[in-house]
């Protein structure tokens, strides 16, 4: 059969075929041509016996569309987005395969990717968690068996990433570097403790200036209200309205940070180029690690641990205890058995995002 229905996509052969009138590819996932040629023998038998049975070949792509479909109204448009993004970035490694072989390997090697990318234990939780919605839709719909994901979750759920704090200096470099919208949403992160998905979502109508609070929509579509310091509550009532938008943080226009994890991404690496260009030390941090700072400055504050896990969203305050780590014998001691917070330390200013 010599190279017919084969291609080459750099060094990794691929399978090219038409099945009542719609074209299939597929990767064979070897470089050697001899293998490719018997991987091919035997998918283009199974492929016929598919057609012949008035069975549809299901790919990866194919399960992404129809499940995304079925999930439209039925999650938060933040959750949609996140899943959107993490099928993105895992697109490269599942898109070749068919939905039905998808298997302990195919993860292994999606989650090797993605660490080879840079990912952290984190964010590759993320992206299994949006591939096995996927995966449990597919099995719903006949269209496989099982679940790969999920013993590949628990091992990587043992794992937790290690909490760098960002020194003050650092995020003004970076919060320089932004756009001033993009910039005041990296300063309320550190200002307020919250998500990123949670501030890109903030509505005015939320925002109390006059009680300094503000009403986020958290995981599980949670919403729960938070009471700002001076400084913070300054910074929210000093953004400018866009007509049309309800918006806090936005861009010029009104348009939603969309792609707000990939944008500080991008942010930190240019700020990170600069610095080494210049000589000078930078080591760059995480969007989330603002939220880690904030956490460790309230409780050396005075907050108590119980006041700031519910500040944070945590559904346990054995969640908000990995921050006493950071805290001196003392005021872990303090965060632990301290009273609420008074209404002076509620109001407390930092001065470090202007300072």
């Amino acid at each position: 059969m010599g190279e017919q229905n084969l291609f080459r996509r750099g060094a990794i052969w691929w399978l090219r075929t038409t099945v009542k009138g719609v074209e299939v590819r597929e990767s064979l996932r070897t470089r050697d041509l001899k293998t490719a040629r018997r991987i091919r023998d035997r998918r283009l038998e199974e492929i016929a016996g598919e057609a012949h049975r008035g069975e549809k070949v299901i790919g990866w792509g194919d399960a992404v569309e129809a499940w995304a479909s079925h999930v439209t109204g039925q999650i938060a448009p933040s959750t949609a987005k996140r899943y959107a993004v993490s099928l993105m970035q895992c697109r490269s490694v599942l898109e070749p395969r068919r939905i039905a072989e998808i298997d302990g390997k195919a993860i292994a090697a999606l989650i090797a990717a993605r660490r080879s990318a840079g990912a952290t234990p984190a964010t590759i939780r993320r992206d299994l968690t949006a591939v096995s919605q996927v995966l449990e839709f597919a099995e719903a719909s006949g269209w496989r068996e099982g679940n790969p994901t999920l013993s590949k979750r628990r091992i990587l759920k043992e794992r937790r990433d290690p909490i760098q704090l960002p020194d003050h200096d650092e995020i003004r470099l970076v919060v320089a570097a932004a756009s001033a919208r993009f910039g005041a949403l990296i300063t309320a992160a550190w200002l307020t403790g919250c998500r990123q998905a949670e501030l890109v979502n903030a509505r005015r109508r939320g925002f109390d200036p006059r009680r300094q609070t503000l009403t986020v929509t958290g995981k599980g579509n949670k919403r729960r209200t938070i009471t700002l310091s001076d400084e913070a509550a300054a910074h929210i009532s000093a953004q400018p309205a866009t007509l049309g938008s309800d918006l806090i943080f936005c861009r010029e226009g009104g348009a939603p940070f969309a792609e707000a994890a990939s944008d500080f991404t991008h942010l930190r690496r240019a700020v990170v180029a600069k610095a080494k260009r210049e000589g000078r030390l930078f080591r760059g941090f995480r969007f989330h690690d603002l939220r880690h700072l904030f956490a460790v400055e309230a409780l050396k504050g005075g907050m108590d641990i119980y006041t700031l896990s519910k500040h944070l969203g945590h559904t346990s305050v054995k969640t908000t205890e990995i921050y006493l780590e950071f805290l001196s014998p003392e005021e872990a001691e303090a965060a632990r058995h301290g009273s609420a917070q008074t209404s002076a330390q509620r109001k407390r200013s930092r001065g470090a995002a202007t300072g």
